[in-house]
């Protein structure tokens, strides 16, 4: 059943709606094209319809217009699994990243909506689609047993993902407006605080470790790298001639996943990812006896390589460090733990915000300001004190001002311009 159209200056758009329960279905628009035919098509908002009349216009204006079933005939409409995969392979990702992306298509997208034409799908479609995705992921995340249990952080990477898709569809001419518009899918706030380990903990979680990679987690709490930037440490990376100018170059970064690897050593996120750390006194000796005990030979040597050399794996790294965790009766830390405690200990330290990125190898403030939280939270207990302070001593002056009596006898002098007779002999 039609309802009313929309009148408009080039073409029209009706309103679709269900003959049974009366609401809108659907939308129609139409024109009439150059060749004198009525040019109609379906779409599941109003938007993506008004979208459409406005590049149909503009094609006409710019005499690039052919009928829109020749068009589809000739060029071939693609599905939303089709054009995903032209998306990702189009772009240069880091190979964790093309893994991520490519199990969100496979696991959540080709399964529901993938086979559906990129310019049909709808603003309701993803709707309901994400309404499904919430549900999976959190089966999934409490299946695994992860600690977010929710599947909440998936889910909105997932639509993320979904989000760019049909951002780079919009960009590619394939289609006028993206129907990803969930308000608030694709942001997540992270429920768990990292932990600020003390040096007894690190120590314990050292110890706990296998001797080779004991140095490994006192160099990612003295320096605060990340792990792949750790796992991809080479010996010309390393300078301990001197221990009080000792330091550690970012050059490379090991990612997980991608085309068929396992394994990928590369180039570091970002260009601010590019740096070199001072390390302090006390790690060049435990660094020093590591890299002469277990680091490959030569100067491109892995510093942490694995047992049957090459890069050490992260499920390796992960095995392990689960079992020393457990060890030292720290269950719930995370290797990103030793990160989180390096940087919020030199903010601490008094490291600005822009030493805090470099350190860090962040190109945004608002990332290093996380790990300031704990310095913040100190300088809040110091200016908390100091009122205390200054409120003590005004109910002291105000106790004093009402009772003058409790003074002793010199101290209610009203004259304090000089010392009372008694004293001048003890100047």
């Amino acid at each position: 059943m039609a309802g009313k159209s929309g009148h408009r200056a080039f073409g029209n758009i009706e309103t679709r709606r269900n003959t049974r329960t009366k609401k809108v279905s659907g939308y129609r628009a139409r024109y009439l094209g150059p060749d004198g035919q009525t040019h109609p098509r379906s779409f599941g908002d109003k938007l993506a319809a008004e979208a459409w009349l406005v590049e149909e216009k503009r094609l006409i204006d710019r005499d690039e217009w052919s009928p829109p079933k020749s068009r589809g005939s000739a060029v071939g409409r693609l599905t939303l699994s089709e054009w995903a995969r032209e998306y990702i392979e189009s772009r240069t990702l880091a190979p964790s990243t093309y893994r991520n992306y490519t199990r969100n298509l496979r696991v959540y997208i080709e399964p529901a909506i993938g086979k559906k034409y990129v310019d049909e799908i709808t603003v309701t479609d993803v709707t309901v689609w994400h309404t499904k995705l919430k549900a999976e992921a959190r089966a999934r995340a409490k299946k695994a047993n992860r600690a977010d249990r929710t599947g909440a952080g998936e889910a909105a990477q997932v639509y993320k993902f979904l989000s760019g898709v049909f951002k780079g569809a919009v960009e590619g001419g394939l289609i006028g407006i993206s129907p990803a518009r969930v308000v608030g899918a694709g942001r997540y706030k992270r429920r768990r605080r990292p932990v600020i380990l003390t040096p007894v903990e690190v120590r314990a979680l050292a110890d706990a470790l296998p001797e080779n990679l004991r140095a490994l987690a006192d160099l990612l709490n003295w320096t605060g790298m990340r792990i792949g930037e750790a796992r991809a440490l080479r010996r010309c990376d390393v300078d301990l001639r001197d221990p009080q100018n000792a330091s550690v170059s970012v050059e490379q970064n090991v990612s997980q996943g991608g085309k068929g690897i396992n394994a990928v050593v590369g180039p570091v996120k970002t260009d601010a990812g590019y740096r070199t750390i001072a390390i302090a006194e006390d790690l060049v000796p435990i660094l020093a006896a590591h890299i002469d005990r277990f680091a490959q030979s030569g100067r491109d040597g892995l510093v942490f390589p694995g047992r049957k050399g090459g890069v050490l794996p992260e499920g390796t790294w992960r095995d392990n460090w689960i079992r020393a965790r457990n060890k030292a009766g720290l269950p719930g830390v995370k290797t990103h733990d030793l990160r989180h405690t390096s940087l919020t200990l030199a903010a601490r330290a008094g490291a600005t915000t822009a030493e805090l990125m470099y350190r860090a190898g962040h190109s945004e403030p608002r990332v290093a300001m996380d790990y300031q939280h704990a310095a913040a939270e100190r300088d809040r207990m110091i200016a908390e004190r100091m009122s205390a302070a200054a409120r003590k001593d005004e109910l002291a002056e105000r106790r004093l001002r009402r009772n003058p009596a409790v003074l002793e006898p010199d101290e209610r002098r009203t004259d304090r311009s000089e010392p009372p007779a008694d004293s001048i002999g003890h100047l």
